[in-house]
């Protein structure tokens, strides 16, 4: 059976004409094609991908990079300048808070005309209203005018209209970030049950945790170009580590990212032991400035190398460093990480080494020892670090990305559920049922 392609987009781009003065503007309505007096500014170019219904596509890049310009596109509300889009079904998207309503409206009348603007009548949206009022949950609010409402409640009747409709395409741009944590919850709770129903979704957040988690792939985008799509653990991976890197080093980066997407890591048989004297496939090691990770391995709590780790044991990991130049005065900090197949980093430690304590001249090195307990989950491990200045979080002098792996075996205690295993004991039984009593007593 073939899976229906929900939406469908070739080379897609949107350009636009900057004029010097509102002169030069009408100057190029007098000329025609005969002149260019403008410049030409492309906010995307060089689109295409294709998004199968029931999956999740997330959009992630810097501010700039096209992600808002390319959901209008789909949306509709903008007109390509090359290319095509072809979008299957009923679209509703929340670009914008507030997009499709009339700050004068009560927020009641908004809920029609939003509804009437995707496509429902009278009808369709009274069977839905109580549904639409229930999950905005803004009480007598409904009843007032939109200009009345803060960002939060414009935003939950927004996604209300939008996610009870049930669009057969759904675009999201940013806006799950204004609401507070309880309604983003119930925000994603509901995108999982549309995509269960078949509906596509296109989610663009600069949360790598949730594109991770709730979508089936990823597009990478810089200043309106398409850099990687793939899985979302590399396509966010590689968000992360360029996010604020100069544009000197995005096209030697892409492409060896690329080169993984045909080279991946499969996770082996939980009958085999990982040999973590090999390097895995989607190591990383990045440029040194000033100091490098030398070597990272896994030990049992009295220093044994381990491959495998029993089921709720604990462990440590051991990072050797190496001074490049003199880091005498200096406050660093020596961080570490574990993250799970898909890229979801689980865990991790960062320890403080103070300039007045701490000193290193170049060929120096040091070790570290972050101590972890039980509680990871059966399964593969990736383990990665970095150091960095204390002032500067992010701005890494050294960096290693799944530079080794192990995996916590299963047993028959393991009840696999989330992300980690948190019991301090098995279950208690508190009170027992009550025995049925004879009858007729």
């Amino acid at each position: 059976m073939t899976t229906a392609i929900a939406i469908h987009a070739s080379n897609l781009g949107k350009c636009y004409r900057i004029f010097e003065s509102p002169r030069a503007r009408l100057a190029q309505g007098i000329w025609g094609e005969r002149r260019q007096l403008f410049q030409e500014k492309w906010a995307l170019r060089g689109v295409s991908f294709e998004l199968p219904a029931g999956q999740t596509l997330g959009v992630v890049g810097r501010n700039g990079s096209g992600k808002s310009t390319l959901l209008q596109l789909l949306c509709g509300t903008l007109t390509p300048t090359e290319g095509a889009v072809h979008c299957q079904g009923r679209v509703a998207g929340l670009l914008e808070l507030g997009s499709g309503f009339n700050p004068e409206f009560s927020g009641i009348e908004n809920v029609f005309l939003n509804a009437s603007l995707l496509g429902l009548n009278q009808r369709q949206t009274e069977s839905k209203l109580d549904a639409i009022l229930a999950f905005a949950d803004i009480g007598e609010y409904v009843h007032q005018p939109v200009k009345t409402y803060s960002s939060g409640m414009a935003l939950r009747l927004a996604f209300a209209v939008q996610a009870n409709i049930d669009p057969d395409i759904l675009i999201v741009d940013e806006a799950l970030a204004v609401g507070d944590e309880l309604f983003q919850k119930k925000c994603y709770a509901r995108l999982s049950q549309l995509k269960a129903s078949g509906t596509s979704i296109l989610l663009v957040t600069h949360s790598c945790a949730q594109i991770i988690q709730h979508c089936d792939q990823a597009l990478l985008l810089h200043k309106g170009r398409p850099q990687l799509m793939g899985k979302p653990s590399l396509v966010t991976t590689t968000y992360q580590q360029l996010a604020n890197a100069p544009d000197a080093e995005w096209a030697a980066v892409i492409e060896r990212k690329r080169a993984l997407q045909h080279t991946e890591v499969t996770a082996e048989p939980q009958t085999q032991a990982i040999d973590t004297s090999l390097v895995p496939k989607s190591r990383e090691i990045y440029a040194s400035q000033g100091v490098e990770i030398k070597s990272i391995s896994i030990e049992s709590p009295d220093g044994q190398p381990l491959n495998q780790i029993p089921f709720r044991a604990a462990f440590q990991l051991r990072f050797r460093y190496e001074a490049a130049a003199d880091l005498t005065a200096r406050a660093l900090r020596c961080g570490c990480h574990i993250a799970s197949t898909q890229g979801l980093r689980v865990t991790g430690q960062a320890f403080p080494l103070e300039g007045d304590r701490f000193m290193a001249e170049p060929s120096q090195s040091w070790e570290l020892l972050f101590s972890f307990g039980p509680g990871l989950l059966p399964g593969v491990y990736f383990v990665g670090g970095g150091v960095w200045p204390a002032e500067q979080p992010g701005q890494f002098l050294h960096r290693v990305v799944d530079y080794t792996a192990f995996r916590v075996l299963a047993s028959p205690e393991s009840t696999p559920a989330g992300l980690c295993d948190l019991s301090a004991g098995p279950a208690e039984l508190i009170r027992p049922p009550e025995a049925p009593q004879p009858a007729g007593t």
